[in-house]
């Protein structure tokens, strides 16, 4: 009876976890958002959850219309309704991730990089940056910024210009692994139909 209960539940958590494999890439483009929503605030889309907060809240970063070429829609910029410069912006995941990219702008000449520091837990895990360029007919530097190759919960944005503003963060958890007791007890309960089979095809041949 054991046995037939685990393969039971082996047979209920297999898609489960199979699904899980999968690779997701899931992109906050704060579209749906309203507009003069500030921060702090979460977003959700297709179960992953994402709190962007910064050092001057409540009210660091607000949402409003672009006015910029390679980010569009609604971005996340500052200063929001705080008024104040020079924050950082904090972008916690509810899980793990191993690579992120977003468009950004800067209110500066040029020069000036987007440093996006990634954190697992309170553990430092990478860092990178980019300076972007001014797009002809517009005034402000705009780039791609991107980082990968380590698991991460938490990226923290910063810039020594005093503004910046984003949009379409997009990350990827690469199919994270399932969890290890989920990934046992399917373990256990395939082993259990496997000597299941095996005990059926034992009596067959001894009836035979």
């Amino acid at each position: 009876m054991q046995t037939l209960r685990l393969a039971a539940l082996a047979l209920a958590l297999l898609p489960g976890a199979l699904t899980h494999l999968h690779a997701g890439v899931v992109t906050f483009n704060f579209d749906s958002d309203i507009s003069g929503n500030f921060t702090p605030f979460t977003d959700t889309v297709s179960g992953l959850s994402a709190t962007f907060s910064t050092s001057g809240d409540p009210g660091g970063f607000t949402i409003g219309p672009t006015f910029f070429q390679s980010l569009t829609g609604q971005v996340i910029f500052d200063p929001g309704p705080a008024g104040l410069n020079d924050l950082t912006l904090s972008i916690l995941f509810s899980a793990p991730q191993v690579s992120i990219s977003l468009n950004f702008a800067t209110n500066s000449v040029g020069g000036v990089p987007l440093v996006l520091n990634a954190f697992n837990g309170a553990t430092p895990v990478g860092s990178s940056n980019a300076t972007g360029t001014i797009p002809v007919g517009f005034f402000f530097p705009e780039g791609l910024l991107s980082f990968g190759g380590a698991s991460f919960d938490r990226v923290v944005l910063s810039s020594t210009a005093p503004n910046f503003a984003i949009d379409n963060v997009t990350v990827n958890d690469a199919g994270a692994v399932p969890e290890p007791g989920a990934l046992l007890l399917c373990a256990g309960a395939l082993g259990g139909l496997f000597l299941m089979r095996r005990r059926a095809s034992t009596g067959c041949r001894r009836e035979s």
